[in-house]
């Protein structure tokens, strides 16, 4: 193992949560090695042991014990002890795990606050600094809950999501500025870890083992890079010595002719196709990479043949679909759709005027009946009752209802942060948990599709808060998908690019065109039938494209335990960042996720 006391000399680290686990390791390693460290905690006291702790070795650190949801002040204390910040680690987390049925909003407000919203007050007051500087680091912490979803933390899994796509946005905004922004999914022995494994476990994955990895992501450059380019919007796995990457695989999926015979039975009749990953397989890194592959489908489908229907066709005879946001663009479309497919349909908008005229288009055309509902996505008792007292019953939501509040990370306010997490995240929360999911337990069925988003899963420049509620989305679903299943609840989250009233705002008019809601609807209308039986997915959708995306893990490379530094680090970084060398795997669960970390303790000389 090498040691270079001085890799962080003259640089100023921030560290939330450092009252103990992985945020003291992380504390004590970069003041070893130089640096002048802020050790937050909500507890005093244990931030000033930990500042004790780094004393006694020579080291510089102050304590600080402003909640992360105060970041301005959790900042202001670096700039007050040293004048300046370098490095901001948001690692400060709680836990309030419960069951998905019985979750109150304030379990699901306290976590979403503190680890997203949280990360986002502190990186906004750190930003201004760090783009003067023209550097500046910062380490998100999400967790496999986050990745793959997780039985009773669906409010840890969305938060833990919502941290991918935020770094991701920094990594693109910060990019000019050599502001990197990394997210870190560490296994290891902490406080909150200890009330969900097992002792035996627990006591393999040593902290020790991630504060390495996570001190070379934050070096400056005349530390050496192992690559031309600077390693920033990446998500990494790290414990028990163990370090590798992940990145998003996308299936090469199935191209539909979008006509008329574009339908949900269409969709049935090639549903292999849109799930099949051994046809072929792409690694988008942009939304914009999705965009080109939209283009390439658009030279192709005008001269495919009508498509095949599957028998018997999907229907949805007698039963009731809730639509949020569905006044206009997408929603309207599903709206028309499952109406003429036989179903009831409740017509959420804030618009009366849009929910109003939607329902006369549907009630105008004589195949399905509706009813409209003018209130916020967040009211679920509202759209519950309106569709008991109208229709009986309850199938299947789409939460579908959204906003934009797009402005440079630099620019943007508390409150457009607090406006698009409202209406996409808790909107989609308040109405599959408090008030759909109960009834679809009770029935033993049920049906949700949620809406994520290209820059969920690749970031997006000006879109800090969409890109963070999206990726929080897919966090949410596959929790819900887990602990649904056994109820005969289905949830799966779909990524569309359509021609909207949001998407109007920053796209050209020829792309609205291409990117028709209209061939998007069929993906969605089969995901929530009766013929549809995968859950936890997430699926991408444009143009009369589908295919299927899921995550991709590199071999990665396996230290002995906590022996290593960040220098070593970069001397095996094409093991741990390499994708192409045969040993790549596909991690669907947490558990699928700890068996690789165990796999390394138990070899490991620890």
């Amino acid at each position: 193992m090498t040691k270079n006391t001085e890799l962080f000399k003259d640089k100023v680290a921030i560290i939330t949560g450092a009252g103990g686990g992985l945020g003291r390791c992380y504390a004590r390693l970069l003041a070893q090695h130089g640096a002048k460290v802020v050790v937050n905690d909500v507890s005093l006291d244990a931030a000033d042991k930990v500042v004790a702790e780094i004393k006694q070795t020579g080291g510089v650190a102050i304590a600080d014990s402003h909640s992360v949801t105060d970041g301005a002040n959790v900042i202001q204390s670096a700039l007050s002890a040293f004048g300046t910040l370098h490095i901001l680690i948001n690692n400060a987390g709680i836990l309030r795990d419960r069951s998905f049925a019985k979750m109150s909003d304030k379990e699901w407000d306290q976590v979403i606050d503190i680890h997203l919203t949280g990360s986002f007050s502190c990186s906004k007051a750190a930003w201004p600094v760090f783009r003067k500087q023209k550097f500046g680091r910062i380490i998100n912490t999400a967790s496999a809950a986050g990745l793959y979803g997780n039985r009773g933390q669906a409010n840890y899994s969305a938060a833990k999501m919502g941290l991918t796509a935020f770094s991701k946005t920094l990594a693109i905004e910060g990019a000019k500025y050599n502001i990197r922004a990394n997210t870190v999914v560490p296994m290891a022995k902490s406080a909150m870890t200890e009330t969900v494994l097992p002792v035996d476990i627990l006591e393999k994955l040593l902290p020790e083992a991630v504060a390495p990895f996570v001190a070379f992501l934050c070096l400056p450059d005349e530390a050496g890079s192992p690559e031309s380019g600077p390693i920033t919007g990446r998500v990494f796995e790290v414990g028990a010595g163990y370090c590798t990457e992940l990145r998003w695989e996308r299936a090469k999926g199935h191209i539909f002719k979008p006509d008329d015979s574009f339908t949900p039975s269409a969709v049935k009749a090639q549903w292999h196709n849109v799930m099949d990953f051994n046809q072929g397989r792409e690694y988008p890194k942009r939304v914009e990479d999705s965009h080109g592959k939209i283009e390439e489908v658009t030279k192709m489908s005008p001269k495919m043949p009508s498509n095949t229907q599957a028998e018997p066709a999907v229907r949805f005879d007698k039963q009731t679909v809730i639509i949020t946001g569905s006044g206009a663009g997408l929603g309207r479309i599903y709206a028309l759709m499952f109406a003429s497919l036989g179903g009831n349909v409740v017509v959420n908008d804030v618009s009366e005027q849009a929910a109003q005229g939607v329902v006369n288009e549907i009630k105008g055309g004589g195949k399905g009946d509706a009813v409209a509902v003018v209130t916020s996505a967040e009211d679920g008792d509202a759209l519950v009752n309106a569709a008991i007292n109208s229709f009986g019953r309850i199938d299947a939501l789409v939460a579908n209802a959204g906003i934009l509040r797009d402005k440079s990370f630099a620019g943007m306010t508390k409150p457009e942060w607090d406006a698009v997490l409202a209406v996409h995240l808790r909107g989609t929360y308040k109405v599959s948990i408090k008030a759909v999911y109960p009834l679809f337990q009770k029935q033993g069925y049920g049906r949700i599709v949620t809406t994520a988003s290209g820059v969920s899963l690749h970031g997006n420049f000006g879109q800090a808060n969409y890109s963070s509620a999206k990726a929080a989305i897919i966090g949410l679903t596959r929790s819900v998908a887990i602990e649904g299943e056994k109820y005969g609840i289905l949830a799966n989250a779909i990524v569309p690019t359509a021609g909207t009233a949001m998407t109007a705002t920053v796209w050209p008019e020829e792309m609205i065109k291409i990117f028709k809601p209209d061939y998007v609807a069929p993906i969605v209308g089969y995901l929530v039938s009766k013929d549809n039986g995968d859950t936890g997915l997430v699926v991408e959708v444009a143009a009369g494209w589908s295919a299927a995306i899921r995550y991709q893990r590199g071999g990665g490379h396996r230290f002995d335990g906590a022996r290593y530094a960040p220098e070593d680090v970069a001397m095996n970084w094409k093991r741990i960042a390499g994708f192409e060398d045969g040993r790549a795997h596909y991690p669907t669960s947490t558990a699928d996720s700890l068996m690789k970390f165990l796999e390394s303790a138990k070899e490991a000389k620890l």
